[in-house]
């Protein structure tokens, strides 16, 4: 019987702590970032040596391997490539942040930030990065912007397609007709040498949870690739860029279906490896999360580390306004990279919203809604049972059930589900009661929509899938 196990994590993100790791201008960076900067190296340390004590025939990094592109941080990161690849065959994608597409690299020194940072250009990534990859492949495909798209054989039954889509020739994430060709051609190919073909490209073909949320992690034409993909013989692409963990499926037009496997940031809240075993009775895909690692020399519970980490972003802000501190809230915004006169503008009303909200408790906001909807917003016993839960907490909950996939499921009789439910579908209730249609309601529509998903998880589980593989018959 043949087996290949494949294990996948994404946005490594590593961050050279040469580059600064304390002061006002890193905390205000790190802050207001979901995942880690100065604790990557150890993360990335911690997980590679998992994997390569695992049973895993080879290790795929679906993207962002550096924090923006510096010299400094990519080489390190390299490093701990080489000391992995002694045990594994690894195989990596890059994608905007490996040659810091926005050109805003940074260091930070006390309450100054400095953009004198070497980086690594996207024509030096193909030569930079071949003993991953490339160096195994049996076909490439060049890219405009040098990085190539490769395909290589590992072991008896999976082939895989490493793709960079960094470029579709419009000026967004994606491919070129020709590469796209390319692609189809090479899936269609290890279907006819009955290979499983398995892709991996950095950005989202599908909007996980809701296009309001990640359409802008999205490739633009996604929907229309995955069908062309899934019509050619492919049946798992995974993905990066969100940072989230999510497994969703797509049927083609054709009636093909296809599974994206979004792989959350490794150096972020839930620090998720993905596992697929390809084995002659069927397919498997299992998440698993690094529960610990040490930092700055401690053994350290690194979910909650990185929970903690995660809602600071959160926290913050809320603390800022909390403190009538003006010219902290502005820059803790600042750091969230929303610009001082638009700040200014609306400080009038966005510092005393966000007041009262970082005081407010689930009671007291339940007991205004309802008296405003007649006792119809949300359940009177939910909103008793967490009536001391502040409303910042619920927040908290709810973003890291975004990164996580949902971990903790909620059914439509939890008070959590009801009190979220309740109040983000109000709006779409009061337009269906006022018969209210347009822009708005289609909004608020994808509310509910969205408060669903992250209370339930959405349709799949999204640790874990298993299919027959007779899906190639």
């Amino acid at each position: 019987m043949s087996k290949t196990v494949l294990t996948f994590i994404a946005d490594t993100h590593h961050y050279s702590k040469t580059l600064g790791v304390s002061g006002e201008a890193y905390t205000l960076r790190s802050d207001s970032d979901q995942k880690c900067l100065a604790e990557t190296g150890e993360i990335i340390d911690s997980a590679f040596e998992k994997i390569g004590n695992s049973d895993c025939d080879a290790v795929m990094i679906v993207g962002d391997l550096s924090n923006d592109g510096e010299r400094v941080s990519h080489e390190e990161f390299r490093e701990k490539l080489y000391k992995l690849k002694e045990k594994k065959n690894v195989y990596v994608v890059t994608a905007t942040h490996d040659w810091c597409c926005d050109r805003n690299p940074r260091r930070f020194e006390g309450d100054k930030v400095y953009n004198d940072v070497p980086i690594i250009d996207h024509n030096e990534l193909y030569d930079f990065y071949y003993d991953f990859g490339v160096n195994d492949a049996y076909a490439e495909y060049k890219t405009t912007l040098g990085p190539a798209s490769y395909a290589v054989d590992i072991g008896e039954n999976v082939t895989l397609l490493a793709l960079n889509d960094d470029k579709n020739g419009r000026g967004g994430a994606g491919f070129k007709k020709a590469h796209l060709e390319w692609i189809l051609e090479q899936i269609k190919d290890a279907v006819s040498r009955g290979r499983v073909p398995v892709a991996m490209e950095h950005h989202l073909l599908y909007p996980h949870i809701s296009p309001l949320i990640t359409k802008h992690a999205s490739v633009r034409n996604g929907e229309e690739i995955l069908n062309k993909m899934a019509d050619a013989g492919l049946r798992f692409v995974f993905v990066g860029h969100s940072h989230m963990q999510r497994i969703d499926r797509h049927t083609s037009p054709a009636g093909n279906t296809i599974y994206e496997i979004n792989v959350g940031s490794l150096v972020g809240y839930p620090a998720p490896i993905v596992t697929m075993t390809v084995e002659d009775g069927g397919i498997s895909v299992d998440t698993e999360h690094l529960k610990e690692c040490t930092v700055d020399g401690e053994k350290t519970d690194l979910t909650k580390f990185l929970a903690d980490h995660a809602t600071r972003v959160i926290s913050v802000v809320f603390d800022a306004a909390a403190g009538g501190d003006r010219e902290q809230l502005t820059k803790r915004f600042g750091a969230l990279n929303v610009k001082r006169d638009t700040i200014d503008k609306y400080y009038f009303i966005l510092a005393p919203v966000l007041r009262g909200i970082s005081s407010l408790t689930v009671g007291k906001a339940g007991k205004f809604l309802n008296a405003v909807t007649f006792g119809k917003a949300v359940s009177k016993d939910s909103v008793n049972a967490l009536s001391d839960t502040k409303v910042t907490e619920i927040i908290g909950k709810a973003f890291l059930s975004f990164l996580d996939g949902s971990l903790q499921k909620y059914s439509s009789q939890d008070d959590f589900y009801k009190v979220v439910k309740g109040t983000l579908g109000l709006p779409l209730r009061v337009c269906r009661t006022f018969r209210l249609n347009g822009k708005a309601s289609k909004v608020f529509f994808e509310l509910d929509r969205i408060a669903e998903e992250l209370l339930t998880g959405g349709e799949l589980d999204n640790n874990h899938l298993y299919i027959r593989s007779d899906i190639y018959v």
